[in-house]
């Protein structure tokens, strides 16, 4: 837990050397690359697809929305629904503090057999502009599912803005868990 803090503190400090223009308002897509660790139900890998977005409400609160499918080594086809809301205020004039809270559940299947859990998700981080086109942002994530327990992780992202409107991304989640990596696409729509 103390690298997590660590993680998000580093990129906190760091503020100070970013700039305004964060925004609420995107629809995002991405390619992700899931490991789990060895032990856990045979090391079941794979790679996928996701979508989401964001939509700001006010100055402060915004809504938050995502579906991710994997196909995972031996059959395993995974499949996660985020559905939440979330608290943003400036720590200085070029970073922003995150919190978000949400609904999540996942559905695994494989050929006849099929399970289900659902839980909710805690995210704490810092979201900035390094340069006047590159955000960064970090995260420590906490999910709690009914049956399957709990994961916590952190994870970072870098967003270049070839436009006010598009930007391309590179994501890393890092967890007690399971690994996620990805690149994206995102759409502005201020």
């Amino acid at each position: 837990m103390l690298r997590y803090l660590a993680a998000v503190s580093a990129l906190a400090i760091a503020a100070p050397a970013l700039a305004d223009g964060v925004s609420y308002n995107y629809i995002e897509g991405n390619y992700q690359r899931v490991e789990f660790d060895d032990d856990f139900g045979g090391d079941p890998d794979g790679d996928g697809f996701g979508i989401g977005g964001s939509f700001a409400l006010n100055d402060q609160w915004h809504l938050l929305a995502s579906y991710a499918t994997a196909d995972l080594d031996a059959g395993v086809d995974l499949d996660q629904l985020k559905l939440g809301g979330g608290f943003h205020t400036p720590l200085t004039n070029n970073v922003d503090f995150v919190a978000e809270f949400a609904y999540v559940r996942f559905d695994a299947s494989s050929g006849f057999v099929s399970a289900d859990d659902d839980g909710f998700g805690l995210s704490l981080g810092v979201r900035g502009m390094a340069a006047d086109r590159l955000e960064l942002a970090g995260w420590v994530d906490y999910v709690d599912l009914d049956d399957s327990g709990d994961d916590t992780s952190v994870r970072g992202a870098a967003w270049y803005n070839f436009t006010e409107t598009f930007a391309l991304g590179f994501t890393a989640g890092i967890g007690d868990d399971v690994n996620q990596y990805g690149i994206g696409a995102r759409v502005f729509f201020d």
